[in-house]
C-alpha cells in the first residue's frame, strides 16, 4: 500500500535528503476539500521537500490567476510556495520528459490519429523524481498509474472515456511502462490517511461510538469528490485498516 511508503524515514541514496513531487491534481483535490493545511503539518513531520516543476506550478497557479473562478485557489498555492511548504524544482531532465511524452503519445490510436494521454506536469514530475531518487510522487490520475502498473488495462480505460475503438502499441507501452516501474504513486486520500493516522483530523471527530468511522468517511468521500481517482472498495479498505492501527 502507497500509504506505507508515504513517511519514510530513510534519506534517498542520491540527495540525502527526503523528497516527495506533487502533479497539480492533488494538491488542487486537497485545497477543493479545504484540507490543503495538512500539507505544512505532513512536512513538518516527515522533515523532507515538497516539489513542484515548472508545468506543474503554470497548472497550479500561472494559468488560474487569469481565471476569475479559479483564481483563489491558485493564490492559496501561491501562499505555500511563498512559505516554503511547496518549492519550485527547476532541474527537471527535459530530454527524458519529452521522450516519454512522445513515447506515451504514440502509444494509442483513436481513428486515424493519435491519443495524448499523459500530460507534461505529470512528465515532469514522474521524470524529475526518478531522476533524483525522491520517495514518490504525489499523483490522483489515474491513466499515468494504470499505464505504469497495468497497462494492458489501459485500452479498455480508453475505449470508455472515449466511446470508440482505440488501437494499442504494445511494444511502444511497454517501453513506456518500463521505463518508469521505480516509479512510486501516492494519492492524496492517502497523504490524508497520514494525516488521520498523526491525530491531525481529531478535532473534528464527533461524538459518538462510531465518530472515527464517520469521520474518516467524511473526509475520504470528500477527497473522491473533488478529484482524487480511486474506488469505493479502495476507500472502504483504506478506512478499515486505518480504524485498526
Amino acid at each position: 500500500m502507497a500509504l506505507k511508503q508515504t513517511m519514510k524515514t530513510g534519506k534517498n541514496e542520491k540527495t540525502q535528503e527526503k523528497i516527495l513531487f506533487f502533479d497539480a491534481g492533488p494538491i488542487i483535490t486537497l485545497v477543493m476539500s479545504r484540507l490543503a493545511w495538512i500539507l505544512p503539518e505532513l512536512k513538518k513531520k516527515w522533515g523532507g521537500r515538497f516539489y513542484i516543476t515548472p508545468a506543474v506550478q503554470y497548472e497550479l497557479i500561472d494559468r488560474p490567476l487569469t481565471v476569475k473562478r479559479f483564481e483563489f485557489e491558485a493564490l492559496q498555492v501561491l501562499k505555500m510556495m511563498r512559505e516554503g511548504v511547496l518549492e519550485r524544482f527547476e532541474a527537471v531532465p527535459r530530454q527524458k520528459v519529452n521522450s516519454l511524452i512522445t513515447l506515451a503519445n504514440t502509444s494509442f490510436r483513436l481513428e486515424d490519429r493519435e491519443m495524448d494521454v499523459i500530460q507534461e506536469g505529470e512528465m515532469e514530475s514522474a521524470s524529475s523524481a526518478l531522476e533524483v531518487g525522491a520517495e514518490g510522487v504525489v499523483m490522483d490520475e489515474r491513466t499515468l498509474r494504470l499505464f505504469i502498473e497495468n497497462n494492458r488495462n489501459m485500452k479498455a480505460l480508453l475505449e470508455r472515456r472515449f466511446k470508440k475503438q482505440v488501437i494499442p502499441n504494445f511494444q511502444k507501452m511497454d517501453q513506456f511502462s518500463s521505463s518508469l516501474r521505480q516509479l512510486t504513486i501516492i494519492r492524496s486520500i492517502e497523504l490524508v490517511g497520514v494525516a488521520y493516522s498523526f491525530g491531525m483530523l481529531d478535532g473534528y471527530i464527533p461524538e459518538g461510538k462510531r465518530g472515527r468511522e464517520q469521520l474518516l468517511d467524511a473526509v475520504l468521500w470528500n477527497v473522491k469528490y473533488n478529484g482524487c481517482a480511486v474506488t469505493e472498495q479502495e476507500i472502504n479498505d483504506l478506512k478499515q485498516f486505518l480504524l485498526e492501527k
